[in-house]
């Protein structure tokens, strides 16, 4: 037999008894606890060209466990914390909204809040159903109005809609801030899917800040508060 042959048959048999340690310590996981003194002689090399015992590895494995739990720990407390600032926010804008008698002192409501505590820098309220407040005229826009198309096809998914939209009617909606509006929450208003009574639109200066592949579950949630207290401000369709 040739000794690249001889060569290759004791690679072989080698790897074989490694997998055979690797399998019975497997199966036997006490082995070291048992025979202490084995553990003892057991080392394994070192990154800077040293030695470290079999437990100084385990140690610095369970430490680097350790600090990752910390960091995913960490984490959680910081979304819980931001969590529980986005209730307190909604529930503030919740509070103010019950205590406006009509259309107009909402719109008021949203836009000072939302503009304080939500990183919103213009607020536009428009319904497709007649106020009842005379003093909210100037919130209504005819169904077959030109804006109230363009708006349609932003809501009619009933779900709320981020990005910059060239179609929307950003001047008729926000007057003299529109120049500089470079982003768009669309948060349509309804109480039943099918009879979608207006629309809520937050613009920001920063182009990211209401992006398309943001999640919108915050936002849904708003918009169905902020549905089922200023339905009661319209007329019935």
């Amino acid at each position: 037999m040739s000794s690249s042959s001889n060569l290759e048959q004791q690679t072989s048999n080698n790897t074989n008894e490694e997998q055979d340690v690797i399998d019975y310590l497997q199966s036997h996981p006490d082995l070291l606890i048992r025979n202490p003194a084995l553990l003892a002689n057991i080392e394994i090399p070192h990154d800077i060209g040293g030695a470290t015992s079999l437990i100084e590895r385990q140690v610095g494995i369970l430490r680097k466990q350790n600090s990752q739990q910390k960091a995913q720990l960490t984490e959680l407390f910081e979304i819980a914390n931001e969590n529980e600032q986005s209730n307190q926010k909604i529930h503030k804008l919740t509070l103010a909204l019950l205590g406006s008698k009509n259309l107009s002192a909402s719109e008021k409501a949203l836009n000072d809040i939302l503009c304080e505590n939500f990183s919103v820098d213009a607020v536009s309220l428009r319904v497709f159903i007649e106020p009842k407040s005379k003093q909210a005229q100037h919130l209504f826009i005819e169904k077959n109005s030109t804006s109230s198309k363009e708006l349609d096809k932003l809501i009619n998914t009933r779900k709320p809609q981020c990005g910059y939209f060239k179609q929307l009617p950003v001047d008729e909606l926000f007057s003299n801030t529109s120049e500089d509006l470079s982003s768009f929450a669309v948060l349509p208003l309804f109480v039943e899917k099918n009879n979608c009574f207006g629309v809520l639109i937050l613009g920001s200066y920063n182009m990211r800040r209401f992006n398309a592949d943001m999640g919108t579950v915050f936002l849904e949630r708003m918009g169905e508060t902020i549905s089922h207290i200023l339905s009661s401000f319209v007329k019935k369709a």
